[in-house]
């Protein structure tokens, strides 16, 4: 019987997971969603949650990792693609710079140009996981031509470096640079992934997700 209530329960809770697509082009077929076709190829996300766009002829697609979905940024979880001078990429906070593009795999990573280098740095998975949409954001420093993103950045005239987590901390002794990052103690554990069309939307228009109570049967 507890068994099958909590079947009941989690089938219930699920979201309500759009069928994938597919799409047939020039002989080519593709299944999966967000598809876009060229001349060239077909290509689809792998899940509800990625998305793909079409530059010069090239098709390219983004799915969000796992902690990006489930701790979804405040403004809604809404990936982007962008292309410049035949080059594309796809993610969030796409910069374009140089005749470059570049994204991050997370809404809270970001992208940062200097001296023709295009960086993008992303909080690891546990510590968006640990953080959820509260995780601080992350700087850049330079120095010279070096480059350097993370969490208590440090810089001298030549060298940069940044702690991994926001809890992290780096300091400059007899002229070396020493980086502490604490281990991620948290443990984030999930059931049923979110509604796709609800984590889109911003914090404030998302309908909270209740697990449905299961009838107890005679």
């Amino acid at each position: 019987m507890l068994l099958t209530l909590l079947g009941i329960t989690l089938l219930a809770s699920a979201p309500p997971f759009p069928p994938p697509d597919c799409l047939s082009a020039n002989g080519k077929r593709a299944c999966g969603y967000s598809c876009r076709a060229s001349f060239e190829e077909v290509r689809c996300a792998s899940t509800p949650y990625g998305t793909c766009a079409t530059f010069d002829g090239r098709v390219v697609c983004f799915d969000p990792p796992a902690s990006a979905i489930h701790h979804p940024p405040d403004q809604g979880l809404r990936p982007e693609c962008k292309g410049v001078a035949g080059q594309a990429a796809c993610g969030f906070n796409c910069l374009v710079a140089k005749g470059r593009v570049a994204c991050a795999r997370t809404p809270y990573g970001v992208c940062r140009e200097h001296y023709g280098q295009l960086v993008c740095w992303d909080p690891s998975e546990a510590t968006i996981h640990e953080y959820g949409s509260d995780i601080p954001r992350p700087e850049c420093l330079t120095a010279s031509t070096a480059l350097g993103c993370g969490y208590d950045c440090k810089a001298d005239r030549s060298e940069v470096k940044c702690a991994t987590p926001p809890r992290g901390r780096c300091e400059k002794q007899d002229s070396v640079f020493e980086c502490f990052d604490p281990p991620i103690l948290t443990q984030c554990a999930h059931t049923q992934p979110p509604d796709p069309s609800e984590i889109r939307k911003p914090k404030s228009q998302r309908q909270e997700s209740k697990p449905a109570t299961p009838t107890p049967s005679n």
